[in-house]
């Protein structure tokens, strides 16, 4: 995979937790909570992607050692772009069908704070299976993708009282798109 094709998977992964930071800084959170979210959803999306990666490695490397040796690289390839395109149209979906506002007035410090940080982060689990399926390289692209995230949830946290539902509806969208997008082409490029 090439950086750009790295960067915009990342921002593609960061919708999700950009459309829930805008939603969360709408309750204008201290610096030090605002600096802890961030970090700790950041932490999962390289946490995730790395599982998925290594996970995907393994059935790549499984499947192609033992069942189809000749043909697991369009196999895998297939496969992995598969669910980047059904992560996408799912992304989509519930962005199209979810229009009623969200709650978000839990607390956020212990348990609420890592669930919240693993609720926005499991699709990157499914696209590290891909990635690992696409024979990607692992801990460059995980960090890439916890630092992009992490950018993106701060950003979304800062501008969420500015801006509030506007961008957080559209982003899920936008994100959906993307993950279509590369999907198609790691399927014919």
């Amino acid at each position: 995979m090439s950086i750009i094709e790295v960067i915009t998977l990342g921002f593609a992964l960061g919708t999700d937790a950009f459309s829930v930071s805008v939603a969360i800084g709408t309750k204008n959170l201290r610096l030090l909570l605002l600096l802890k979210l961030s970090f700790m959803i950041g932490v999962f999306h390289i946490l995730m992607p790395l599982v998925g990666i290594n996970l995907g490695a393994f059935l790549h490397n499984f499947f192609g050692n033992y069942y189809f040796e000749g043909t697991i690289d369009s196999i895998t390839t297939t496969i992995g772009s598969g669910i980047l395109m059904i992560l996408g149209m799912i992304m989509i979906y519930e962005n199209l069908s979810n229009k009623e506002d969200q709650d978000y007035s839990f607390q956020l410090y212990g348990w609420s704070l890592i669930i919240l940080a693993l609720s926005v982060s499991i699709d990157a689990l499914s696209v590290g299976v891909s990635l690992g399926m696409l024979d990607s390289s692992m801990i460059f692209n995980c960090f890439v993708f916890g630092v992009i995230v992490t950018i993106m949830v701060m950003v979304g946290l800062i501008l969420g009282g500015k801006i509030g539902g506007v961008v957080s509806e559209n982003s899920e969208l936008l994100g959906g798109i993307v993950l279509i997008l590369l999907g198609i082409h790691f399927l014919f490029f």
